[in-house]
């Protein structure tokens, strides 16, 4: 069941690195970084994102989804 898991974790991480290297454009996918409590600081010409509320929502939605694949 590990093995699942884990193989399923690689698909989905290299499937989304594709998609930001070739700049898919996600249309339901916008509000990533740009929800209430992600941070966007702008100065000079230099901009850092700290998406802090959206790195919550992942991890919870991938903490459970985890518990659900590794239930028996």
């Amino acid at each position: 069941m590990l093995e699942r898991l884990i193989s399923l974790t690689v698909f989905f991480v290299i499937a989304i690195g594709l998609a930001l290297h070739f700049q898919v454009d996600w249309m339901s996918a916008a509000w990533i970084g740009h929800l209430p409590g992600d941070l966007i600081l702008r100065k000079s010409g230099v901009v850092i994102f700290l998406p802090f509320t959206t790195a919550f929502l992942l991890s919870v939605v991938l903490t459970c989804v985890s518990s659900v694949l590794t239930s028996k």
